[in-house]
């Protein structure tokens, strides 16, 4: 078989966004006590709620920790911390090549909203299906931190104020 040209980014319409049910019931006040303890120190009050809104589904098993959209180890959205060594999971093949046996490294560019996979050894895109949910989980959440970003107005996100 013939080796196949690698896309340097993946096109969205391959990689549809992680599905989050519109109809998925809001966090009980007694599941936001319990998980919103762990945020509140952050500045950012929409990263606290995406948090807790992603710990409470994961929870009650209608979220893959694969599909968040913000990162409960690092209390960052998931584009953000991505690159993390803890991210690498060898055996389900997020963030590794296995042509390569070798890590791969996670691009996202927040300005024109791309992301692509790229193995550290051959610089190929690691085409598997862990790979290709980091990219839709990437660009939801780099989707959802923007989306909060442009409601500050941009002025008020340069200069620290994130409510």
């Amino acid at each position: 078989m013939p080796p196949q040209p690698t896309p340097a980014l993946i096109e969205p319409q391959e990689h549809p966004q992680p599905q989050r049910s519109p109809h998925q019931p809001h966090p009980t006040s007694a599941e936001r006590l319990r998980f919103g303890a762990r945020y509140t120190d952050l500045r950012d009050r929409k990263l606290a709620e995406a948090l807790i809104v992603d710990d409470v589904a994961e929870e009650r098993g209608s979220l893959s920790p694969h599909d968040r959209i913000t990162c409960h180890v690092h209390r960052r959205w998931a584009h953000e911390c991505i690159g993390s060594p803890l991210h690498v999971i060898v055996i389900t093949g997020h963030r590794w090549c296995r042509r390569c046996d070798a890590e791969a490294t996670v691009v996202v560019d927040e300005l024109n909203g791309s992301v692509a996979v790229v193995c550290t050894q051959c610089g190929q895109e690691p085409n598997s299906p862990a790979n290709r949910q980091i990219i839709r989980t990437c660009r939801a959440s780099l989707a959802a931190a923007l989306e909060h970003r442009y409601a500050l107005g941009e002025a008020d996100w340069c200069e620290g104020r994130a409510a």
